[in-house]
């Protein structure tokens, strides 16, 4: 139903209750908003190695004849698509960028701008016209839990598979866009498989008490509560680290928030500018975890592990537990 006007009585948006948060942990969901997949040819295929005996190869493409806000995927967007998986987990089946922006923040009682409800909208408009599938066959006859199960298995679906319905209320004549759910995406359906969703409490992304919740704030928050997660939880993780910047021999790639968030450094005053920036959002958002209870401790680690305050920051170490 696109941009069909309902009246109050037959589309009543319910109100959004959530207590908790959860965010998409898999491989598939890092490497579509890092790397340089661009979609302006409509057709991009991905062969994921998860490790050295599990393949999974992705075919992700556009609907012909639609011109996208961007031709590529982006940190937002997945920050998006973990909000509206989000509310979908709450129980509601229709979702507003006004929703979006709340669940993205932490703060329900956030005063929302039109520019940001502008950017989540050609978020999602341009997630309802992407297609995902996972072609995880491999993976999944590798998996204790599925193995000789399944002999062939893809998810596919929209990255966002949504409807778009323009609701306006009789009462006062306000207009509100909607989007109904016509099916859990494809990449979520995949990450509960393998057990890849993580899920903090919901109170823990409000900060607005440390900070102003503006677009680049969000994302670096959520890395770091996502991060802590991981870390607390038993996942087998080697390292308490929170990291700017790593090189993953492993995978021969730059890993960390600042490759994970798009950032590039170079030797600039603007970039300095902007890593204490990043830092001070980074420190703020741990003392608020401290705070709530989430974490017993942290302290900052600097280039070879030395205290030396010559040396710059490179990250924080996360403790926690007895």
């Amino acid at each position: 139903m696109e941009n069909k006007k309902v009246n109050e009585n037959t589309e009543k948006l319910p109100v959004l209750n959530f207590n908790k948060q959860y965010m998409n942990n898999t491989k598939i969901s890092r490497i579509l908003s890092t790397k340089p997949i661009l979609l302006d040819e409509t057709y991009a295929q991905l062969r994921i190695e998860i490790n050295d005996k599990i393949i999974n190869l992705v075919d992700v493409w556009r609907d012909e004849n639609i011109t996208l806000s961007r031709d590529d995927i982006t940190p937002f967007d997945l920050a998006v698509m973990d909000a509206a998986y989000t509310i979908m987990c709450s129980g509601k089946m229709i979702l507003t960028a006004e929703w979006i922006a709340k669940v993205l923040s932490g703060n329900p009682k956030q005063k929302i701008t039109k520019k940001k409800i502008e950017a989540i909208r050609q978020s999602i408009d341009k997630l309802r016209y992407i297609h995902i599938q996972i072609d995880c066959s491999n993976e999944f006859n590798y998996r204790k839990d599925t193995k000789n199960k399944i002999s062939d298995f893809k998810y596919e679906s929209y990255l966002l598979p949504l409807d778009k319905i323009t609701a306006v209320y009789q009462s006062n004549g306000k207009e509100i866009i909607a989007y109904p759910v016509l099916s859990k995406p494809a990449l979520y359906r995949y990450a509960e498989t393998i057990h890849q969703i993580v899920d903090v409490p919901a109170d823990l992304l409000d900060t607005h008490e440390e900070y102003r919740d503006t677009d680049e704030a969000i994302l670096i928050k959520r890395y770091v509560i996502k991060r802590v997660a991981q870390i607390v939880s038993n996942n087998k993780l080697n390292s308490n680290k929170i990291s700017f910047l790593w090189y993953d021999r492993e995978e021969n790639e730059e890993r960390g928030l600042f490759p994970e968030l798009g950032y590039i450094p170079d030797n600039t005053r603007s970039w300095r500018n902007k890593k204490q920036k990043i830092n001070k959002i980074v420190k703020m958002t741990l003392k608020s975890l401290k705070d709530k209870g989430a974490i017993k401790s942290f302290e900052e680690y600097r280039e070879n592990d030395t205290k030396n305050p010559a040396f710059p920051i490179m990250g924080y170490k996360i403790f926690y537990g007895l």
